[in-house]
């Protein structure tokens, strides 16, 4: 949360979507109603580990969605994933510095 007031949400999932550590920036309204959160987790980790895509481009590293409200990061951390949202301001210059940061504190 620290690395830039943009940043929503930022947690370690498994698999499966499943929130292992983290969450929401302290007093930030989640955009979607709260029952739908591990299901949207589960989606966008289900892209990432999307294997047959791995046989023609290489193995996923992160993701990039940029939509209207907001935008979201996947890294890939072993067989874990760092997942962080931010708002619309938030510059995508700052992705690289923010993939080490983060692959490197989840792997500890």
């Amino acid at each position: 949360m620290r690395f830039d007031k943009q940043v929503r949400f930022a947690a370690i999932v498994d698999g499966h979507g499943h929130i292992l550590e983290g969450g929401m920036r302290e007093g930030v309204q989640p955009i979607e109603p709260l029952e739908k959160t591990p299901h949207l987790i589960a989606k966008l980790v289900s892209f990432q580990k999307a294997e047959d895509l791995a046989d023609f481009f290489g193995k996923p590293e992160y993701s990039i969605l940029v939509h209207e409200k907001i935008m979201a990061f996947l890294f890939r951390s072993g067989k874990k994933f760092v997942l962080v949202t931010a708002g619309r301001k938030f510059s995508v210059s700052k992705v690289a510095r923010l993939r080490n940061l983060v692959t490197k504190k989840s792997r500890r």
